[in-house]
């Protein structure tokens, strides 16, 4: 919508979902949202290439809604590029991630202190650490080797819960690195849910579709290899 940044985003949803109560459509079926960010080129946006069968994609946050108060000067800079995306013919994909990466990473810096402090926050790690703490350790040593191929990360080429517990302790330099993969879970939870929840109230049905596989050299196979043909 025009309130995107080039792309649909979790909020824009609302849109739709008045858009199908009033045409009498009662279900809104979604492609896949979970995060598929292995090459940080385009062809990460095929939505059947998930490098996590829980985590969703960055692409789709709603960077605004995630300013508060102390966030806004940092939307500034952004309505002039914002208005060059969407008047686009196609999406520039990859312009829409360095895009948004840019500032949440400075949105994290001005939250983070508050945002791990607060109730709905720490649940939501306490939830979904099982899931969460591997795939945002994944995500730095994905960035760190520059490759989402874990055979080539050295010690932690193997899944070892112990090491990826140690190497995401809060009081690593790096920590930052992996925290940012909690602040923008997160709120790209709280965002899907939200649209969910307003979806319900207008009577309408919200799928999801999921991926029949997922990367070969992603987090869930990084994990659990045993579950995997992936000589296939």
């Amino acid at each position: 919508s025009a309130k995107g940044m080039g792309v649909g985003e979790f909020t824009d949803l609302r849109l739709l979902i008045d858009w199908a109560k009033k045409t009498g459509l009662r279900m809104i079926q979604l492609l896949p949202v979970n995060d598929t960010t292995a090459s940080q080129t385009w062809e990460d946006s095929y939505p059947y290439n998930a490098i996590s069968a829980f985590a969703l994609h960055p692409l789709y946050l709603n960077i605004e809604e995630i300013a508060g108060h102390e966030g806004k000067p940092l939307l500034k800079s952004l309505s002039d590029k914002k208005k060059k995306l969407n008047e686009l013919t196609t999406l520039d994909y990859e312009e829409v991630m360095r895009l948004k990466w840019g500032v949440i990473k400075q949105m994290y810096q001005v939250h983070k202190r508050k945002f791990f402090k607060r109730n709905a926050v720490i649940r939501f790690m306490k939830d979904n650490g099982h899931w969460l703490t591997p795939y945002a350790a994944y995500c730095y040593l994905r960035d760190k080797h520059g490759s989402a191929d874990f055979r080539k990360w050295g010690e932690y080429a193997v899944y070892d819960p112990e090491k990826i517990q140690a190497l995401s302790d809060k009081t690593h330099p790096h920590f930052d690195e992996i925290g940012i993969c909690y602040f923008v879970q997160f709120h790209l939870h709280a965002q899907l849910k939200n649209a969910r929840d307003y979806a319900h109230k207008h009577g309408i049905i919200l799928k999801g579709d999921i991926p029949i596989g997922v990367n070969p050299h992603g987090c869930d196979v990084w994990m659990e290899p045993e579950f995997f043909h992936t000589d296939m």
